[in-house]
């Protein structure tokens, strides 16, 4: 089936969905995007995954015309082109096209995208078996509270997985800690406690991260808000990543060494069947 876009007002078909030479996003990667799942052709946490979307521009300080409202109307109605079941659309504001110069430009118009994608989830022996990761040391800006454009840091993190034969990586920050995966948060549990980092700078506030806390809440778990270091990390009972993508996914081997048992273990399924309980309610 012939993907449709919408790009700046059209909704277009994916050989024609282009922007600008010119366009800031292309020439610096300035602008901001989400992600949004869309189970059984509903969409999974979409009102909050827009806010999000303005309160990532409005930080970087461009001016949307877009409400809220019609952000979502936009993307269900790019949904909707695209008979969406269990697939992704990408929304993507950049500040627009002008002149290239650093400093922002005057009187420019952002430029919307919504892009439809199938969705990218971890294979069944990966679900099955847990996640294979390496950590790598964490190069991105001190900004990674935004969810920016500009994500070459991860794309090179990403990259080193594929190096490596891995699943993916953990950003461990210099004089902090283990922060991230490599497009995901991070929780691990040990000693009948749930941990996550705490909000920072050096955290995305994940969409999905909020709504596992929501669940380990709901499921009882003890929760506590704080940063690993990777050897306290490598002994941890369970290591887990979530992101829209992800869900929630165990990790069973960092860095070549076994975590807990070495396969999934009861918190992570637990964390993760509870979760799907609530798309299910949500989308089914």
């Amino acid at each position: 089936m012939q993907r449709i876009f919408y790009v700046n007002g059209k909704f277009v078909p994916a050989e024609e969905a282009v922007v600008s030479a010119e366009d800031r996003g292309f020439n610096f990667g300035d602008g901001v995007y989400e992600v949004v799942h869309w189970y059984n052709g509903k969409p999974f946490l979409l009102k909050e995954h827009v806010e999000r979307l303005i309160e990532s521009a409005k930080v970087i300080r461009i001016e949307i015309p877009w409400t809220a409202e019609e952000l979502m109307h936009i993307a269900m109605e790019t949904a909707q082109k695209n008979n969406l079941k269990d697939d992704y659309i990408y929304m993507q504001i950049s500040r627009g096209r002008a002149i290239r110069q650093h400093s922002f430009p005057a009187n420019t118009k952002p430029t919307l995208v919504m892009n439809p994608q199938p969705a990218a989830k971890p294979s069944e022996e990966v679900r099955n078996n847990g996640a294979r990761v390496i950590t790598i040391p964490d190069i991105r800006w001190l900004h990674c509270d935004i969810k920016a454009l500009s994500a070459l840091a991860n794309v090179l993190a990403k990259q080193a997985a594929k190096d490596h034969n891995v699943d993916d990586v953990l950003y461990d920050r210099a004089g902090l800690g283990i922060v991230e995966g490599g497009s995901s948060n991070i929780f691990y549990f040990k000693d009948g406690k749930l941990m996550t980092p705490p909000l920072s700078p050096y955290i995305f506030p994940g969409i999905t991260r909020a709504k596992v806390i929501e669940v380990a809440h709901e499921c009882g778990f003890d929760f506590e808000q704080r940063v690993l270091t990777l050897s306290e990390l490598l002994l941890a009972d369970e290591v887990m990543l979530s992101s829209t993508g992800l869900e929630v996914l165990s990790v069973t081997e960092v860095n070549g060494k076994k975590i807990g048992t070495g396969k999934p273990g009861p918190v992570s399924l637990k964390l993760w069947e509870t979760y799907m309980k609530h798309v299910k309610e949500a989308c089914y």
